[in-house]
């Protein structure tokens, strides 16, 4: 199980994500998850204003980081999407969040919608 510490030793989006493949590590999931633990995830503007339009509360955004399933990752910054880990959860009994976190310096919330 990683630590604070791993959390904040990672120096690179390769060290907080493998590359070289789609598919998604349990180790990258394990890191985002005690990233948020321990409070080491920035939600951005962006995602804030995008959970806004879609009334998405951020408790619902920080329980999809936690409880999510990792659906997808994306490698390449292909078609303007960011390079990053998609976890979804059902909210609220009747809508499916998904939460896009990727890493610049720290993990970040790069946005959040519907599915």
């Amino acid at each position: 199980m990683p630590t604070r510490e791993d959390v904040l030793r990672i120096r690179s989006i390769e060290e907080a994500f493998d590359l070289s493949t789609t598919k998604v590590r349990k180790h990258e999931v394990a890191l985002i998850r005690v990233a948020e633990r321990e409070r080491l995830i920035r939600l951005t503007e962006h995602a804030k204003e995008a959970a806004q339009d879609e009334g998405i509360a951020h408790e619902w955004i920080w329980r999809t980081i936690r409880h999510g399933k990792a659906r997808s990752k994306d490698c390449h910054e292909d078609f303007g999407r960011q390079i990053g880990l998609n976890l979804e959860a059902e909210a609220d009994g009747r809508r499916i969040i998904r939460v896009k976190v990727s890493w610049r310096a720290r993990y970040f919330i790069a946005t959040v919608h519907t599915v």
